[in-house]
């Protein structure tokens, strides 16, 4: 599912500036990098939460 981003030409000149640092192919990869990024930091926070759940359950946290 592709689909279109329109960026400012502040936002499109640092996007150049971080694919040419740091070697991506396009800003499709640059993007689907990030996102990537992102969501596996949701997820592992959301991981952080059951454990702090089950701890407090067990009387470890309160």
């Amino acid at each position: 599912m592709a689909k279109k981003v329109k960026l400012s030409s502040e936002s499109s000149e640092k996007a150049d500036e971080i694919i040419a640092f740091h070697g991506y192919s396009s800003l499709d990869e640059l993007v689907e990098n990030l996102i990537g990024s992102e969501y596996d930091k949701i997820k592992s926070d959301d991981d952080k939460e059951e454990q702090a759940e089950r701890l407090s359950g067990l009387g470890y946290i309160s």
